[in-house]
């Protein structure tokens, strides 16, 4: 009871406490002196002890005028100087044609940086759907380093007014004259880099540009203008031509003096002489081998090469995936946003194609390998294997045109071959339909057969004909009387046999009367 009693004892003090404190009044609080904003102080020199020399001070920051305290007048003239180009800063009317280039491009590269820090490269089987986001994304930052790199070593002492369209141009004819940035220094196969990419350099450089004066209201910045794309590319693979990439991703390679595989002649285990083709060493055919399944995707679903590379057995989140029973391809992994990048659509596969992914299936998930195409280690590709690509093609005696996106071309055009409706068409490659009709052209060759033969057979032209030279009412035409109305050859010669049969009617009458009165 005793406890009881000082517990509602300590309750009843405890709400006398806060009803007094609520009652007290509040005492005004005075704001502290306002800042004296910049002005004059004076700093000993560090190098000589006995000199004075005035500096500005602005809060925390100090700017030194270079003045001795002699000259008042020179500092107060800095001082000012200091105040309008603070005030300039603040309003956004800092000289906006001599800031640099780079300082755009370097405020363009600390908005695209992820946060945190860089994983650390570990098995892509180990990381989790959060971590291979995270590369990803770091992945994608690091080509954007690489590519404002090569912009900041041309533009290194320009400002936003040297960014002319000419100067742009030359950056571009710069640019494909230097090794392309994402092969390694030391390698001395590299190609150069194409006018496409640096055409994508220049539309980086626009973007940069625009976020900076954005960001820091600039009054004005250029208009960067990314010079025109170049004609599309209409290479596009002949079934014999996808039949010769096959082979050399078997080993063979072509004679295009000859016309055909390289043989040799070497001695049987009968001392025999035998012709038999020329193979590369088994090494190169293994590290080739994968690129079988790149070459039957891309042909035969129109699938670009990062969602090719990125392709499952299994549904994932960041990854898209082939459905072998119901015969879909999922280009697009379920948890990413389909509005970022290209469109990636879900399209049917045929059963031609199905039956032999599910072989592919069979024995990759019995070996535990989870990527549709992958490496000799089983594990994916996380960059495009370029220098396969272009060691089969040379092997096929192909040219420099056929490059990996040519697989989507060749299948746009087989559709069109193929006489397939447009629209099905477009679905079936995960693309627009105007984009379809833009660039593979005029697909819908079946409907044009009715239109052809109308042309041709000109129906309902001569029923027009007649609507088309009717005379109005009130138009009066003066016909000649003397010459008769010009009528049609069949016309004219029916006309003379029935006046022919007229006349051979009246003369039989005439026999047929006079007989009838001589019998009279």
């Amino acid at each position: 009871m005793q406890r009881d009693a000082f517990a509602r004892a300590e309750d009843d003090v405890r709400v006398a406490l806060v009803t007094s404190a609520a009652a007290i009044p509040e005492p005004e609080c005075k704001r502290g002196p306002a800042s004296n904003g910049p002005h004059l102080i004076t700093r000993r020199s560090k190098t000589d002890p006995t000199r004075f020399t005035w500096y500005i001070r602005d809060g925390k920051h100090e700017e030194s005028t270079r003045q001795p305290l002699a000259e008042r007048k020179r500092a107060d003239r800095a001082l000012d100087l200091y105040k309008l180009q603070k005030e300039a800063r603040e309003r956004g009317i800092v000289a906006p044609r001599m800031v640099p280039v780079a300082a755009t491009l370097n405020h363009l590269l600390d908005a695209a940086r992820p946060p945190g820090k860089p994983p650390v490269p570990r098995k892509t089987s180990l990381r989790s759907a959060a971590a291979k986001e995270e590369a990803r994304q770091w992945k994608k930052y690091r080509k954007l380093a690489r590519r404002l790199a090569s912009l900041a070593t041309y533009f290194a002492d320009a400002t936003l007014k040297d960014l002319t369209t000419s100067r742009c141009n030359a950056y571009i004819e710069w640019r494909s004259s230097q090794r392309d940035a994402r092969y390694r220094a030391d390698d001395p196969d590299a190609p150069n880099a194409s006018r496409s990419s640096a055409r994508e350099d220049i539309r980086f450089l626009r973007k940069a540009v625009k976020l900076y004066a954005g960001e820091n209201t600039l009054a004005w910045h250029p208009d960067v203008k990314v010079p025109e794309p170049g004609p599309g590319r209409t290479r596009w693979l002949r079934r014999s031509e996808v039949a010769r990439m096959y082979w050399a991703i078997r080993g063979r390679i072509w004679d295009s003096e000859i016309g055909d595989w390289k043989r040799e002649r070497v001695f049987g285990p009968r001392g025999r002489v035998l012709t038999r083709y020329v193979y590369r060493d088994p090494q190169t055919i293994a590290n080739r081998k994968p690129l079988r399944r790149y070459l039957m995707i891309g042909l035969y679903t129109g699938t670009r090469d990062e969602a090719i590379r990125d392709l499952r057995w299994e549904c994932t989140a960041e990854g898209g995936c082939i459905d072998v029973e119901g015969r879909f391809i999922h280009r697009r992994g379920f948890g990413l946003d389909p509005s970022k990048g290209k469109p990636r659509t879900s399209s049917r596969i045929a059963i031609k194609v199905a039956s032999t992914l599910g072989r592919w299936r069979k024995s990759d998930l019995a070996a535990g390998i989870g990527a549709v195409v992958p490496r000799t280690d089983g594990e994916g590709y996380a960059s495009t294997p370029v220098w396969i690509w272009e060691a089969v093609v040379a092997d096929a005696g192909l040219d420099e045109e056929v490059v990996r996106h040519t697989l989507r071309h060749t299948a746009a055009t087989w559709l069109r071959i193929a006489r397939v409706d447009v629209r099905a068409a477009a679905d079936l490659l995960g693309m627009s339909v105007q984009t379809a009709v833009k660039i593979y052209g005029q697909w819908t060759l079946e409907g044009q057969d009715a239109a052809a033969d109308a042309l041709a057979w000109s129906h309902g032209v001569k029923a027009a004909h007649s609507f088309a030279i009717k005379v109005p009412a009130t138009v009066e035409v003066a016909v000649p009387r003397a010459l008769p109305p010009r009528e049609h050859p069949a016309q004219t010669e029916r006309r003379r046999r029935e006046r022919i049969r007229a006349q051979d009617d009246a003369g039989r009458k005439r026999v047929g009367a006079a007989s009838r009165t001589l019998r009279a």
